[in-house]
């Protein structure tokens, strides 16, 4: 019994140690993921997070949207239509819809999130203006917490991921 205990809290010790000196990365990375409007398919990116963590991210253009009959796809514009916004990164994934009509974002929806340790807290999908819609959430292990955030934004008939 008391063996098993020793183990369990060796264990414990020994992860929140080895997150801690990973989250503590001094090195910020603000990647910045730009869709190819003329691909027009799935695109996948891979970078670092704020964290010093490797993360990717991968936008796929929804097949199943309503405004998505046949129109032709002009290479200066985003395609009427809606796009799927996936990141993940060490211990959490998240996954949100935006809707997009005329170079603007008219809605954020279906948010999806995950953890494979620690938790979320606080997790909001916010659609901020026409051009921007952003994910946040406080990222929670046992000996810390940090926020961490997944934004679309569209400019000049690009769309961009951070």
């Amino acid at each position: 019994m008391f063996l098993k205990t020793r183990a369990k809290f060796f264990l414990i010790a020994l992860f929140s140690v080895l997150f801690y000196l990973n989250f503590s990365n001094i090195a910020q990375a603000d990647d910045i993921f730009v869709y190819d409007l003329q691909n027009n398919q799935s695109q996948s990116f891979r970078g670092i997070d704020d964290q010093g963590n490797s993360e990717s991210i991968t936008v796929t253009p929804d097949t199943d949207t309503p405004s998505n009959n046949r129109r032709i796809i002009l290479a200066a514009s985003l395609a009427n239509r809606s796009y799927t916004i996936s990141k993940n990164s060490l211990g959490w994934s998240v996954s949100y819809h935006i809707s997009v009509n005329n170079d603007r974002i008219t809605s954020a929806y279906g948010l999806k999130t995950s953890t494979s340790l620690g938790s979320l807290r606080d997790s909001h999908l916010s659609h901020l203006s026409s051009r921007e819609a952003r994910w946040t959430a406080n990222y929670v292990l046992p000996m810390f917490s940090t926020n961490i955030s997944c934004t679309a934004i569209i400019a000049s008939g690009r769309l961009a991921i951070r």
